[in-house]
């Protein structure tokens, strides 16, 4: 007699099944459910309908891309959970974007923190520089990256005074304020800290917090039930938007608008919720078994240039345990005055691999800050997909990097990444 060996089941499919028995059940304990089961049935709904969208993509081709996907959907739930659940307006902490929560091509050289706000009202941002090389700060109405909001203010490194001791204080409001002052307008609805490392050090990495005025010591209130529904409801509208919205973003503004291994013209992407003035060229690659995609970059003399591999989910692909990231503090200059960068599956043996962790496909973004104006076509980088033993023929003062020294700067990544995004 044959035995039917049980199919086992997606992890996914496991907790999108539960999750769905989970709103049934609910919904079964009474006749007339309340709106807060109401909310958790809708989430699981919604999260059922987007993991299909998602599976319907046509980046969802291969054992690779599809634990990328996954990943992404986790990932842009919690980010949901966080931002519409747990977060406050009159109480808030902010959460942060890291390597948890990797999306929206975030930057490796960067640490983002978040927190939603009432537009109009006075906040008062505080912390210490430490060993970051800048500090920005973003509003948005709405969420511009979506193409349903704006950027509604930006502050610049430059623009903020810090204490002599690294401390610094920064207000939001709607009237002016001396000192370090954003105006706070009407439709604001989150503010974004920019915490950016050039040399990825274990110093103190910095800290920042925000209070909005005047509730610095308010009572926290009781929660509803009314009020975790509507922020239930507001976390399901908030992850399919996340969760949606990087993966077109791939497939409108970059597989679909270039060819593979061609750097983009360098635009601002402030439209896009970017910071303003910041040139970028966000393009993709398909790298073969046995080639490299060898990038050209001339030297800017900006303030900052880097360069990031990413999935095409738009997830920043690892970057404490791979050298997925390099910015010019880090990265090798040749002797003809541009940085020449290898992405590859396989280690060249050249000192700017950008290590694609196993992937052949993805996608890789540069920036550029403090550029002069108008942009020189003279910097705008350059890209060729050759044999990786052509490399050391092609790229002027080739540096080799032992597997010894990889392992080395890999560890001290490591160390600045568990320094950086502690929480």
């Amino acid at each position: 007699m044959n035995r039917i060996k049980p199919r086992r089941l997606p992890l996914m499919t496991i907790a999108l099944s539960a999750c769905t028995m989970l709103g049934l059940s609910l919904t079964a304990q009474s006749t007339e459910p309340d709106k807060t089961q109401l909310a958790v049935q809708a989430l699981a709904e919604q999260l059922v309908a987007v993991e299909k969208e998602i599976r319907d993509s046509r980046f969802f081709d291969s054992e690779q891309d599809r634990a990328k996907a996954y990943m992404h959907l986790v990932r842009t739930l919690i980010a949901g959970l966080e931002t519409e659940v747990l977060q406050d307006k009159d109480l808030p902490y902010l959460r942060a974007t890291d390597f948890w929560l990797r999306e929206g091509a975030d930057n490796p050289d960067q640490r983002y923190s978040y927190s939603p706000i009432h537009g109009g009202e006075t906040y008062r941002i505080w912390g210490k520089i430490g060993s970051a090389y800048r500090l920005e700060v973003n509003l948005y109405a709405g969420a511009p990256w979506a193409s349903s909001g704006r950027s509604a203010g930006y502050l610049a490194h430059e623009q903020i005074d810090v204490n002599e001791d690294g401390t610094f204080e920064i207000f939001l409001s709607r009237d002016k304020m001396p000192g370090n002052w954003l105006e706070n307008p009407a439709d604001a609805s989150t503010v974004m800290m920019r915490q950016v490392y050039n040399e990825w050090s274990d110093q103190f990495p910095g800290e920042i917090h925000i209070d909005r005025v005047g509730y610095e010591h308010k009572r926290s209130p009781e929660m509803t039930a009314a009020e975790v529904a509507k922020r239930l409801e507001a976390a399901s509208d908030t992850f399919r938007q996340h969760a949606l919205v990087w993966p077109n973003m791939t497939e409108n503004i970059i597989t679909g608008a270039w060819p593979a291994n061609v750097v983009p013209t360098l635009q601002d992407r402030g439209d896009l919720g970017g910071v303003p003035g910041r040139l970028m060229a966000m393009g993709h690659f398909e790298v073969p078994k046995g080639q490299a995609l060898l990038i050209k970059a001339p030297q800017s003399h900006g303030v900052y240039q880097g360069i990031q591999l990413a999935d095409r989910w738009l997830a920043s692909l690892e970057y404490g345990n791979l050298i997925s990231s390099l910015n010019t503090a880090q990265a090798h200059l040749s002797a003809d005055g541009n940085y020449y960068y290898v992405i590859a599956a396989d280690d060249p043996g050249y000192i700017n691999w950008l290590d694609t962790g196993g992937l052949n496909r993805g996608v890789f973004i540069m920036r550029y800050d403090g550029v002069p104006m108008p942009l020189d076509p003279s910097i705008q980088p350059s890209a060729e997909l050759i044999p990786i033993e052509a490399l050391a023929t092609r790229i002027p003062d080739f540096r080799s990097e032992t597997p010894a020294e990889r392992e080395h700067r890999r560890a001290e990544r490591r160390r600045h990444v568990q320094v950086r995004a502690n929480r």
